[in-house]
């Protein structure tokens, strides 16, 4: 059965009974100051050394970067996430940033940045303030980090995040992991992690809470919502939509 070259990489990879993000690079000068600055606000961690970097598989035997040691590092060369905030229609494009070859971390933390400040308000009730979420800030976190731990890195093109008057939706390449299927994506029964040393980090920082629960947290962050976040899964992408709750 004829192939394309992508898929042939992934077959390979498959065969080793590796992941991409566990492959080695030739790459062997780098830095990791957004990373350690991560682990020493919430791990403790106060210097990263090389022990460490190899103990997250971030680093080989040969201090060469692994895959993922490229995407945490400070400077690379991936795209990472597009987000483009609309007017009353897609023809409108009130602002657009591109996040690419800085680290993984960074471009989590701008998003949210991002999201805060075109969904998120404060109503003033007599001397107090109240603050208001368009989009549970739940569920576009979930989503984001989602979409990070869990896109196909080999498609090295953007996480599309498209922001509109009555929804957000995010899009990232590749479609689901091998052996997981549509129902048990949607109803979050098994988790098969695509790429697990991004995976592991994420949880150690605690920006996902466990392996498998992400589209639980995102469907709970609306149960009190009459509007429900939607799942598409296509042959190279998967889609969430957050609708806004409130105008």
């Amino acid at each position: 059965v004829e192939v394309d070259s992508l898929e042939l990489k992934k077959l390979i990879v498959e065969g080793q009974n590796k992941s991409y993000d566990s492959l080695s690079t030739n790459i062997d000068t780098y830095s990791f100051d957004y990373l350690e600055k991560k682990l020493r606000e919430i791990v403790g961690i106060e210097k990263i050394n090389t022990d460490i970097l190899k103990t997250l598989e971030l680093v080989d035997r040969n201090k060469n970067l692994t895959n993922a040691g490229n995407l945490f590092a400070d400077k690379n060369n991936c795209h990472l996430i597009d987000m483009v905030r609309f007017g009353d229609n897609q023809n409108t494009i009130l602002s657009r940033s591109q996040f690419k070859d800085i680290s993984i971390l960074a471009a989590f933390d701008k998003c949210v940045e991002k999201y805060k400040e075109y969904y998120q308000l404060e109503n003033i009730k007599g001397p107090y303030r109240e603050k208001v979420e368009l989009v549970p800030e739940e569920a576009f976190r979930e989503a984001i980090a989602n979409a990070l731990v869990h896109r196909d890195w080999m498609h090295n093109s953007f996480i599309q995040i498209s922001m509109e008057k009555d929804s957000i939706t995010i899009t990232s390449p590749g479609s689901l992991p091998r052996f997981l299927s549509k129902e048990e994506y949607l109803n979050g029964q098994i988790s098969i992690m695509r790429n697990p040393i991004i995976g592991n980090i994420f949880f150690r920082l605690s920006i996902i809470e466990s392996f498998g629960t992400g589209i639980r947290r995102i469907k709970n962050a609306y149960k009190d919502s009459r509007k429900n976040p939607s799942f598409k899964i296509f042959d190279n992408s998967i889609e969430v939509k957050l609708p806004v709750i409130s105008s």
